[in-house]
């Protein structure tokens, strides 16, 4: 696939974090860990840098949801904004809506679900 990234490969039977790439999304995909916030964080933002046109977070295939992967995704959002751009959450789980509720950021994601 065209995009293809992978911060961490398949490790005991688990499906570790990843992110791939179409034209118009960044999927992040597998099992979220805190071990793994930093690559993750230095991952996505590498992902960003190369982007020349926004992309909404396709999080359909994330499991697992911290604090620390909400301060990850605002970074994300932060840098968007920056450049006049709109990004999406798009199918974020439960955790991470939770999260966001509670850290009182609605006004800064765009949340979107779909089937």
């Amino acid at each position: 696939m065209r995009g293809l990234t992978h911060l961490l490969s398949r490790t005991m039977g688990k499906m570790m974090l990843s992110v791939r790439s179409d034209d118009t999304k960044l999927y992040i995909e597998g099992l979220y860990e805190p071990s793994s916030l930093m690559m993750f964080k230095r991952l996505l933002s590498g992902e960003q840098q190369k982007l020349t046109e926004p992309k909404d977070l396709d999080l359909t295939g994330l499991v697992g949801s911290d604090s620390g992967l909400i301060a990850v995704l605002l970074a994300f959002q932060r840098v968007a904004n920056e450049k006049g751009w709109s990004v999406c959450l798009i199918n974020a789980n439960a955790g991470i809506k939770g999260l966001i509720t509670l850290g009182q950021l609605e006004d800064f994601f765009v949340l979107h679900d779909s089937q």
